[in-house]
Formats: structure tokens, sequence, C-alpha cells
């Protein structure tokens, strides 16, 4: 088994961007929710013909799934945006993005990315109602026809896909952290007059 080398990706690397066919033309690629397992299938149907000589197995078309399990944060659009194409029957454009393999600019922030795109309709929108747990959803996409390879420039993706989905939060300096509506926090004295009468 010497010089046996194996595949080494890291999942974490693997991303799900979704755009929906009523988003407008420029808008970006988005996260599929935050993601956590996933997982795809390319299986060929097989039909069995049964001869004197014995049985002869034949081959048929391709079936391509994508399986993602999606956390959704407060308000997210994702979320709703799936409800409506699974009760429309509305396929939704998906891309498979393997940041592994990215390529760098000369600062070694992410240029581009391969990425499989295919068209899907999703299974359903089942949740996940865990006791003490965060609402997910562990959908299967179904591919119509088959995925096909490209690459994808950064400019095309939301840049909260980087942010969050490929690290929960970037580096923040003191400006970023914090409201713009000023909180009376000295002594807890009352500076509103009109409260209490």
């Amino acid at each position: 088994m010497a010089g046996l080398k194996l595949q080494t990706k890291s999942a974490d690397k693997i991303l799900y961007g979704i755009k929906f066919p009523w988003d407008d033309k420029t808008a970006l690629i988005q996260m599929l929710g935050l993601q956590a397992a996933s997982s795809t299938t390319n299986t060929r149907a097989s039909s069995a013909v049964n001869l004197k000589q014995g049985v002869l197995h034949t081959s048929g078309s391709r079936a391509e799934t994508f399986v993602v399990d999606s956390y959704w944060t407060i308000g997210d659009k994702i979320h709703d945006g799936l409800k409506k194409a699974v009760e429309q029957d509305a396929a939704i454009g998906i891309w498979r993005m393997d940041f592994n393999e990215a390529t760098l600019d000369a600062e070694g922030k992410v240029k581009s990315v391969p990425a499989e795109f295919g068209m899907a309709k999703p299974n359903g929108l089942p949740e996940t109602e865990a006791v003490n747990n965060l609402l997910h959803a562990n959908i299967t996409y179904n591919i119509d026809g088959n995925t096909q390879d490209g690459v994808l420039d950064v400019a095309e993706l939301d840049p909260q896909l980087l942010a969050d989905g490929l690290k929960m939060f970037d580096f923040a300096h003191n400006t970023d952290i914090g409201g713009t509506t000023a909180t009376n926090t000295d002594n807890g004295t009352n500076t509103n007059p009109q409260a209490g009468k």
C-alpha cells in the first residue's frame, strides 16, 4: 500500500449557495442557511432484463441530489423563500462550492471558487423542533437534469457567505460593536422625568 494517497478535504469548507427565481438578476448568491452536515448523491438508474442465459443489467439516466442540514436565523429570508418554493413547486438555483480548492489573491483572500450548479426542487421544508435546540431542516434538493461544473468569482457571492460560512465572525474593531441608542448605565437613575407619573 506504499504510495497510496487518499483524498483529504475539509467538509467545513464545502458550502451551498442558493438563488430563487423571483430574485433580481443582480442579486448575489446567498448561503443556504447556517449549514451542518451535507452530502450529495449521484446515482444511475438500473433495470434488469431477464434473458434465457441469465439476467442482464442495463444502466439508465443519472439522478443527483444535494442534501443540506440548514439552521435558520431569526427572520431568515432563505427559510421563507424555500417555503414559497415548496408551495409553488418552483425550481431554485443551487451551488455546491468547494473552498478547499479556492483560488486566492496576493493578499490571501478568496478570489474564486470551483462550484457545481444545478436547478433543483426542494423535497419539502421539514422543521426539526428538538427540545432546547435550534430550529433546522434537513432538506433534499432533487437536481433537474445534471449539475454543471464551473467557477464562481467572489464578486458573485454575498459577503456574509464568506464571513458566516467559512468562519462565524470576522475580526472586529471597537467601532464594529455597539449600537446608536444611548443607554444610561451609570447608577440606574431614571433619566425620563415622565416615567412613573
